[in-house]
């Protein structure tokens, strides 16, 4: 007859097992595991000299660009496929509550009247969407605005995120039509805004003749 000693014993580690096979997909992997993966960099941005930890991996220009949820100010979601087919400028900051970000906002919705006619330019960061909203009315701004504060997924997909922070990097994107990247801009130095006259010459280079 078997001893109940090691009854509680069994249950226990009966309990480990269930909770950790809980924790993993059907890939026997845990779900967080990619994110943990992912390579990270410190050379490529900084915050006023001090280096910045970025994790990747960030794809490049000619790759087709990744694909994400955000959310708008009504906290709908709004998948990033659903905007192609127009020509696509993303212009990406780490909170519209700073100087530099509102700044770069407000350049770019100035910008909209200098572009061709059906471009699409979203402001994205991991504000509220109220935050953003608010924002929005009160400067009277005319970009998109998109939050990553929920899945998380525009960051881990574009290879945005920031260690240090949890924000997203500073950045400028110009996505084709067809979805692929055609420019992008990681801004070396967080606390500057970006280079407007590069982004103005590939807005035009990608425009259809």
């Amino acid at each position: 007859m078997r001893s109940s000693a090691n009854r509680p014993a069994s249950r226990v580690a009966l309990a480990l097992a269930l909770t950790v096979a809980a924790g993993l997909g059907a890939s026997g992997c845990r779900d967080d595991a990619p994110v943990h993966d992912r390579p990270t960099r410190t050379d490529l941005i900084s915050r006023a000299g001090a280096p910045l930890t970025l994790i990747g991996p960030t794809p490049g220009v000619g790759r087709r660009a990744p694909d994400a949820v955000l959310h708008d100010g009504a906290l709908k979601p709004v998948r990033l496929s659903s905007l192609k087919g127009t020509l696509l400028v993303l212009s990406v900051v780490p909170s519209i509550d700073t100087r530099v970000c509102e700044a770069q906002t407000h350049h770019m919705s100035d910008a909209i009247a200098t572009m061709p006619p059906g471009t699409t330019v979203v402001t994205i960061s991991r504000d509220l969407p109220f935050a953003q909203g608010r924002f929005a009315e009160e400067a009277m701004t005319k970009t998109m605005m998109l939050s990553d504060y929920k899945e998380r997924e525009f960051g881990q997909a574009f290879g945005l995120e920031v260690a240090e922070t949890g924000l997203l990097a500073r950045s400028v994107w110009v996505i084709a039509a067809d979805g692929t990247i055609v420019y992008r801009e990681l801004v070396a130095d967080q606390t500057q805004e970006p280079d407007y006259a590069a982004l103005t010459a590939a807005i035009a280079a990608a425009t259809p003749r």
